[in-house]
């Protein structure tokens, strides 16, 4: 039995490295025979014609190689027309064992392709309890699988809790400019902390040279802050390297939409695998990650958000044990070692 996995985009993508090539190359170390097959959703979608035919064509010959046994694994390929289509007329004709993952609500924009492909699969992984219940309506058979780390990079790059720590420093990673909207809600906070005379530090990794991002923090009178543009998030150790200087991980969110409802994020995880307490806003499936006040915590108000750092930056000693609790939370929840056991169940349901 081979399993052959189809993927949203490259291992660049954090979405496609976390949930198909980690997945794959893990499941390769416990004997399984695994195949990735090229060409990617988004990457056919986004190939014009006509150097879109012989893309087109791999994907028939990857079909053709295909044994009756084998399983398809579909990570989140909704992204082109063609090879939904092309997918859909195949499994409907040589019905191979099918999981189909997806780690955002992108039934949100791909209704349609999310629907049909949820009905034809033999099993749904999704990342988040919102999205199982939207797949629910279409196939019994969904598994709450998150998003998951390999911890070891993040365990070698683990805070150190330093307790005299002059400036603690607050910091975020992502990519600032899809997250000009979110980010806005942490401006008013930080301008309230500077007020009441709080010491501290911001480091954003992800402003890609962002005017707007720039704007967003410099404009913030008293602030001292750190832009990092990018990152090699091909290394595995680029990110935990920089998140160990944080005393402080954030995740502010904004948008109350459907998307917004049912996804999660991969940045909680980072800071809490090194071991950096993490304040959240309330979304998503944030509320089944923390429990408030022990291993993180959630705000839904800007008084919450200057409540909750204020008391971390004034006591090293609750960042250490809010640090702590919540690096054994992605250890036993949210690490491979969790989460590959989930997919090999599901692997052998089939």
């Amino acid at each position: 039995m081979t399993i052959h996995f189809y993927t949203y985009s490259d291992r660049v993508a954090p979405s496609s490295r976390q949930r198909a090539f980690y997945v794959a190359e893990e499941l390769e170390k416990k004997g399984y025979s695994v195949r990735i097959h090229l060409p990617t959703s988004l990457g056919l979608a986004l190939t014009p014609w006509p150097k879109k035919a012989p893309m087109i064509a791999q994907l028939l010959r990857s079909l053709l190689s295909i044994k009756k046994g084998d399983i398809i694994f579909l990570q989140r390929t909704v992204y082109s027309k063609y090879f939904f289509g092309i997918m859909l007329c195949y499994l409907a004709l040589f019905r191979r064992r099918t999981i189909f993952d997806f780690d955002d609500p992108v039934y949100v924009h791909s209704r349609f392709k999310t629907k049909m492909f949820c009905k034809i699969a033999d099993a749904v992984i999704t990342c988040t309890h919102a999205q199982m219940e939207w797949a629910k309506q279409f196939n019994p058979n969904v598994r709450v699988i998150h998003i998951s780390l390999d911890v070891a990079p993040y365990q070698k790059f683990a805070n150190d809790h330093r307790m005299s720590v002059e400036k603690p420093v607050i910091g975020w990673i992502g990519t600032g400019p899809e997250h000009i909207y979110n980010l806005s809600i942490i401006v008013p906070v930080f301008t309230e902390l500077l007020k009441r005379g709080k010491s501290f530090s911001f480091t954003f990794i992800g402003a890609f040279k962002d005017p707007k991002v720039y704007k967003m923090f410099k404009d913030i009178q008293g602030l001292d802050v750190n832009f990092i543009d990018k990152l090699n998030y091909i290394d595995p150790e680029s990110a935990p390297k920089e998140i160990k200087k944080f005393d402080i991980g954030i995740v502010p969110h904004l948008s109350e939409s459907e998307w917004d409802k049912a996804k999660t994020s991969m940045k909680h995880l980072e800071y809490m695998a090194c071991g950096v307490p993490t304040v959240v806003s309330k979304f998503g499936e944030m509320p089944y990650v923390f429990e408030n006040g022990v291993n993180g915590f959630i705000c839904s108000s800007t008084d919450e958000w200057v409540e909750k750092i204020s008391l971390l930056l004034c006591n090293s000693t609750l960042r250490k044990t809010i640090g702590l609790a919540g690096q054994r939370t992605v250890e036993e929840r949210y690490s491979f070692d969790a989460a590959i056991p989930q997919v090999v169940q599901v692997i052998k349901s089939l």
